[in-house]
């Protein structure tokens, strides 16, 4: 009896950590507050421009102000009410406090002025200042032409855009 008390006292005093060889110590992982399966999400709030989203799981972690979001896709309006931004991926981090998403997983972008396409492996798109960035290979293609290359920058409000190197494009006048 007296070992077996022994052992509960020990087992209540364990902490929840482990020890990596590579990362050392570690505290117990956060739960998510809350997992939403077939679910539609606002991004922002009102008197904003807020980004709707609709997911087939979404994992919300409110202390990190992150959410998890599986088979995602999303549109924004303008001030008239006019679709300004949509897109899809399969796979999104999203920083609920900055608004920005890290996008995954065949992502692709649209951007209705210019009808500009950005299509990516991945991308990070601010949706609060409407600008995207990707480091891999993107394609974006628009009326005045389509381009492919790695290093893209854009500002989807000012319409200006950058590459890093640029593999092959055409531009129409």
């Amino acid at each position: 009896m007296r070992k077996l008390v022994i052992i509960l006292l020990i087992a209540l005093f364990t902490s929840c950590s482990f020890v990596s060889e590579d990362e050392g110590e570690h505290e117990k992982a956060e739960l998510p507050d809350i997992i939403l399966e077939n679910s539609t999400y606002t991004l922002g709030q009102s008197g904003e421009r807020p980004v709707y989203i609709e997911s087939t799981r979404m994992t919300l972690y409110s202390k990190d102000n992150l959410a998890v979001v599986e088979d995602i896709s999303f549109i924004s309006y303008d001030e008239e009410g006019n679709p300004s931004v949509e897109g899809s991926a399969g796979h999104a981090e999203i920083d609920t406090d900055s608004k920005k998403m890290k996008l995954s997983g065949s992502v692709r972008l649209r951007a209705t002025d210019g009808d500009m396409m950005i299509e990516a492996e991945s991308l990070t798109f601010d949706s609060e200042n409407d600008e995207i960035e990707a480091d891999g290979d993107v394609s974006v293609s628009s009326e005045d032409g389509s381009f492919r290359g790695t290093g893209f920058r854009g500002d989807l409000r000012e319409e200006m855009y950058s590459f890093q190197t640029i593999e092959e494009g055409v531009f129409e006048l």
